[in-house]
């Protein structure tokens, strides 16, 4: 298994004047590859632990979800990725095609910690695996299944305050449970059907709070889940259905955990931000939870990316400098506001934001223009570069999402939507149209199926739609973009080798939405590259 561990975020610096502190990581927590399912706990070290699921990437289907990364925290800013400590290769009962390692959770119980996750046999069957470890996030090995979990899917341990241990499990969409031995590898008596949890999915996580036990769980509501909870007197009910307190996100599926830590309760969940809604490349984030005085839960509020431009120390968001206001900054500002001269490495940018960086003091010398989030600005050589910064509002705020292709994690392209088969051949590369951002690249002898995206616009309203084409050399055929009935095409025998820009202004007349897409001509044969799409409303 993989031991080494990574440094994710660390302490924010504090800072004065127009910058705004963060009192807390910006969400998603992990940004550096694609998580779900986050199962929270706090353990006698005093630090809070995440054991979430592993999404995979390009974007492929839940059944290849595979390996369990853990992340820790002691101030809900700097967070440590503790590496992978278990994957399927490691499962030798376990379906041989691999994957099926989905939502799993953690228990400590008499000095040890017991990792509990789903996986199919060889036979296809769901079996509750069980690795144990004297360390809450390294050193887990393999005891078997829990006898008794056959059939069941997403487990949720939860241990009261007596020790008594209690196994929660799903099988077609409904909630059972029942006790655990003290071996923790055996259920006393049978699963048992908890009554009050009827609009249960799957994910079901326990917690108790002032004598009274609180069972979460995804609902069934149409198009996107909605995380729903019932309380009970009893850790095996029967549960009192108390409803909605969490709306659903981008992504279908929802799935979380709630835990207190140093007096404060938190939601864990996931959402689709950083791949653009893709239903299986997801990202755990965390949010307040706050009780009424009859214990009932308040509607979570989700909190979604930044507020203002934050710069960061590593690629990743990692290392959190602090936030900028609109206005002007010098090295001597830098410095003042707790941001290191010459030491950014990736920054995220609100929507309707544009940051400009100068390579010497003042506004001087070499300059970037950011209008998007960057997580590595060593792809463009600029990282650990600038002295001097420029933060201001975007006239001109572009409503295709990832219009320069950059935000992806793990090569995927966020916002963007591919056919089943449009992944071949597709990639992202620097390209020089749009500021030196990633460009949308395929290279193939065959036709590339288009890759599409909606955006909203407002009837009888005037839009500018804009994308620069590229062809590489000794290419063959055509390169297309559409922006609904409008599209531009590129033929290999023009100007090959160069970057075209391409424009034109429109009204959108009755339609509320545009449709836009990147393909190429049937006959294409070569290497293409698509930057800098653009839709501006013209005011």
């Amino acid at each position: 298994m993989k031991r080494t561990t990574q440094v994710l975020f660390s302490v924010l610096i504090g800072v004065a004047g127009s910058v705004q502190a963060a009192p807390r990581r910006s969400n998603p927590i992990v940004s550096h590859r694609f998580t779900a399912d986050a199962s929270a706990h706090v353990w006698n070290d005093g630090r809070l632990y995440v054991y979430p699921s592993s999404d995979t990437s390009p974007p492929s289907s839940y059944r290849t979800m595979d390996g369990y990364h853990v992340f820790s925290t002691d101030d809900m800013i700097t967070w440590v990725d503790h590496g992978e400590i278990l994957h399927s290769r490691d499962v030798e009962w376990g379906t041989k095609r691999g994957g099926s390692m989905w939502a799993p959770d953690c228990a400590y119980k008499n000095g040890t910690y017991y990792f509990v996750f789903p996986h199919k046999n060889v036979e296809g069957i769901w079996e509750l695996g069980v690795a144990t470890s004297k360390s809450p996030a390294s050193d887990f090995k393999l005891q078997g299944t829990i006898k008794g979990g056959n059939t069941f899917c997403d487990p949720c341990i939860f241990i009261d305050h007596d020790g008594q241990a209690y196994l929660y499990a799903v099988v077609k969409a409904k909630c059972y449970a029942a006790k655990l031995k003290d071996n923790m590898m055996e259920i006393e008596g049978e699963m048992v059907h908890q009554q009050g949890v009827d609009e249960h999915r799957e994910g079901p996580f326990v917690f108790k709070r002032k004598g009274t036990y609180y069972m979460i769980y995804p609902d069934h509501h149409k198009g996107f889940n909605e995380m729903q909870y019932s309380m009970s007197d009893s850790p095996l009910g029967p549960w009192e259905p108390k409803g909605v307190f969490v709306e659903h996100t981008d992504v279908i599926t929802m799935h979380g955990s709630i835990v207190e830590y140093k007096g404060q309760w938190y939601l864990f969940y996931h959402n689709g931000s950083l791949s653009g809604g893709h239903a299986t490349n997801r990202s755990i984030c965390f949010d307040r939870v706050f009780f009424n005085e009859d214990g009932t839960l308040q509607m979570v509020k989700q909190t979604l990316g930044v507020k203002l431009p934050t710069f960061h120390q590593d690629i990743n968001y990692n290392r959190m400098f602090g936030t900028l206001d609109i206005g002007t900054y010098t090295t001597a500002d830098l410095e003042k506001y707790g941001i290191q001269n010459d030491a950014i490495s990736s920054l995220e940018l609100p929507s309707g934001t544009m940051v400009e960086c100068f390579e010497e003091d003042n506004g001087k010398g070499k300059s970037w223009r950011f209008e998007e989030s960057f997580i590595d600005l060593g792809k463009l050589g600029c990282d650990n570069t600038f002295s001097s910064i420029k933060v201001s509002r975007n006239p001109n705020v572009n409503l295709v999402p990832n219009g320069s292709f950059e935000k992806g994690v793990e090569q995927t392209i966020a916002n963007w939507r591919f056919a089943r088969r449009g992944l071949r051949g597709i990639s992202r590369n620097l390209g020089s149209a749009d500021h030196g951002y990633y460009a949308l690249c395929f290279e193939g002898n065959w036709a590339m199926l288009p890759v599409t995206q909606t955006v909203a616009v407002e009837s009888d309203a005037t839009y500018k739609v804009s994308v620069s084409l590229k062809i590489d050399p000794d290419s063959i055929g055509q390169i297309v973009f559409s922006a609904g009935e409008h599209s531009f095409e590129l033929d290999a025998a023009e100007k090959a080798g160069e970057w075209v820009r391409f424009s034109e202004t429109f009204n959108s007349g009755k339609q509320n939405s545009i449709s836009i897409s990147c393909s190429t001509s049937k006959d294409f044969k070569g290497t293409c590259c698509w930057d800098g799409v653009a839709m501006i409303e013209q005011k």
